[in-house]
């Protein structure tokens, strides 16, 4: 069994909101859309797009770089977010890895930020260029 993900994500809004994943509107309901999908779904509604997004474990932050990165550097165009697991899911389910994987969008590359679910002590960064 592949067990519930303990990293959320966290976006900030255009106008203002932050939202959490499996909070508010962005509830898991069985049944619903993910939460990723009730967010565009929200977003595109609402004409609003999303300004800084970051994954959330207990009180660590893996943060992207937002539409005012904080250090200098490009903004992104979007954001993507997913889970990834690999391994022996489907037998013991106890020789598996499991991530949650958030994407900074631009125009000819994503930055990919790869976060181990199991703990969430280690964290990769992956530049992927876009085909």
């Amino acid at each position: 069994m592949i067990p519930e993900s303990k990293i959320k994500f966290v976006c900030g809004l255009s106008n203002g909101e932050d939202l959490v994943e499996g909070k508010g509107i962005l509830s898991i309901v069985p049944g619903e859309d993910s939460p990723w999908w009730k967010l565009q779904k929200y977003i595109k509604e609402n004409n609003l797009k999303i300004t800084s997004f970051y994954l959330s474990y207990g009180d660590k932050h893996f943060v992207l770089p937002s539409v005012s990165p904080k250090f200098g550097g490009q903004s992104p165009i979007g954001y993507n977010c997913y889970r990834r697991y690999e391994g022996d899911v489907l037998g013991s389910g106890q020789n598996y890895e499991h991530y949650a994987v958030a994407e900074a969008i631009y125009p000819d590359f994503k930055v990919q930020l790869w976060v181990d679910e199991k703990e969430g002590m280690k964290s990769w960064i992956n530049i992927v260029n876009k085909e």
